[in-house]
């Protein structure tokens, strides 16, 4: 299905509404990455909907503008605007709420958030600029947003690089290479096709634990938070074939970094209503596409802790 949002009427949105059960006033609302379009959602949800949820939940797929079957977005060519940066993410929360109030009416008080990668820093700035209204966050494999490749990784052009610091049996051109390609693929000034603008991420969101979020509608509580990271030996070996880093590198220094940052994300809300980090068994950074009815699981045992603290 495609719609037009009224703040950017020339450019569509693909997006796809799972009906769920009349009664259901819950809306969860699937948050792509960069790099995974809505349908990897599908599998996903077709196992929640088999659960033994009751009432059921509707849900919500979308592809951002530049993603999917979504058209290119069109601000990227506003006066001041500069290429390959058409949205940023204050943009895509304001696209969000928009379309969450053409497309669910009756169902947009009342949120739970899943997400991957990126998508993180979505469900956050969502749920603080809306508080009350998100109940509910799944967080998979989050994007540190306050770091990257090149504040982790050993520079090989510095002085003082030392290659005991890399992992025993790498090639010094081997590493040199996937150095190059990690910090620049993934640096937060980086374009990518769908043109979101994530320079100011890390300014907005320079902490994974603040700011506090406020999801309950009858008390001062946060939003119930589950949160899950990859498995290490899945994420690495996806890691080497598609950008030959290295084996044992992510060990060395990209593991250590994301699970600080997991354990911040639950202290987003109280301590008795947050889970994890826990490990998605068999799953890289997509987890949604490596094992779906893991994600169900949690996206249940998530929704029913909402629904029990109405």
């Amino acid at each position: 299905m495609k719609t037009i949002l009224p703040s950017n009427p020339r450019a569509d949105v693909a997006y796809n509404l799972f009906p769920g059960d009349q009664s259901s006033t819950l809306l969860v609302v699937c948050l792509n990455g960069l790099g995974l379009p809505q349908e990897f959602w599908e599998p996903a949800i077709e196992h929640l909907q088999k659960s033994g949820l009751s009432p059921k939940p509707w849900v919500l797929t979308y592809d951002r503008y530049g993603q999917g079957a979504s058209a290119k977005d069109p601000r990227e060519n506003l006066p001041g605007k500069e290429t390959g940066y058409a949205h940023t993410l204050d943009d895509v929360t304001d696209d969000l709420y928009e379309l969450i109030k053409l497309v669910s009416p009756d169902r947009c008080s009342r949120l739970v958030l899943v997400n991957n990668s990126i998508g993180a820093h979505i469900a956050r700035r969502y749920a603080d600029r809306y508080p009350t209204i998100v109940e509910g966050i799944l967080f998979l494999d989050s994007n540190p947003g306050n770091s990257d490749y090149a504040e982790i990784w050993p520079n090989p052009e510095d002085p003082s690089f030392d290659l005991t610091k890399i992992p025993d049996g790498t090639r010094l051109d081997e590493y040199k290479a996937a150095y190059t390609k990690m910090t620049t693929l993934f640096a937060p000034t980086a374009k990518n096709g769908e043109g979101f603008d994530r320079r100011n991420i890390k300014d907005l969101l320079p902490e994974p634990s603040s700011p506090k979020l406020k999801g309950s509608k009858n008390s001062d509580k946060g939003p119930w938070i589950t949160v899950v990271g990859h498995e290490l030996e899945t994420f690495s070996k996806q890691e080497r074939a598609v950008f030959k880093v290295p084996i044992g590198m992510a060990a060395m220094y990209t593991q250590p970094l994301w699970q600080e940052y997991n354990e911040g994300l639950r202290l987003l809300t109280d301590p008795d209503r947050a889970k994890g980090p826990i490990i998605a068994p068999r799953s890289g950074h997509f987890i949604q596409k490596d094992n779906p009815e893991f994600v169900a699981k949690q996206l249940e045992e998530l929704i029913n802790n909402v629904e029990s603290t109405l």
